[in-house]
């Protein structure tokens, strides 16, 4: 009889160690599901971040090669305006020999004539070049502004880029 109980008693028992067992499977598997959707989330910031970063600095290469072509540009507009500014004097230095030659000259009434013609020609020449100058003016201006606003984009992705990097400075995932 005591044999009955003795099995009866350890087949009560034994579900129930059976159970604290499962209890304590269940707990450390909700514990590792608990982890993985940590690292989940965590994968998914740092995807975020990547993706984020990788964006960013494509937008600024192609700045930086627009703030080159904006830079080239402005560097060939001056470079223009320089060469008409020296045309002009070159013009205006011709024409005040020119125009002394004319002065001083004992020359024939048909050389007068011809120098005269000349001056004009130099004089109609030296207010073309005038106004293509302001011209020249006016564009090497124009690139200069179009200079400063891309490169204050550049400055703005510029400091995307340092405000992201101090984030992933500050969430090491």
């Amino acid at each position: 009889m005591h044999r009955t109980w003795l099995f009866v008693l350890c087949f009560l028992l034994l579900p129930v160690s059976s159970l604290a067992q499962s209890s304590s499977e269940s707990q450390g598997m909700q514990a590792l599901v608990a982890e993985v959707r940590l690292l989940r989330k965590d994968l998914q910031a740092s995807n975020g971040y990547a993706l984020k970063a990788q964006l960013l600095l494509y937008r600024l290469q192609v700045q930086e090669a627009t703030v080159a072509r904006a830079s080239q540009y402005l560097n060939d507009e001056r470079s223009k305006l320089a060469q008409t500014q020296e045309h002009r004097r070159a013009i205006a230095a011709t024409l005040k020999r020119t125009e002394e030659f004319a002065d001083n000259s004992d020359a024939s009434a048909a050389d007068r004539k011809e120098v005269q013609r000349e001056v004009s020609r130099l004089k109609a020449e030296l207010e073309n070049l005038a106004g293509e100058e302001q011209q020249r003016q006016a564009a090497e201006m124009e690139a200069n502004e179009q200079l400063r606003a891309e490169q204050a984009k550049l400055s703005g992705l510029e400091d995307r880029v340092d405000k992201l990097e101090k984030e992933l400075d500050g969430n090491p995932h």
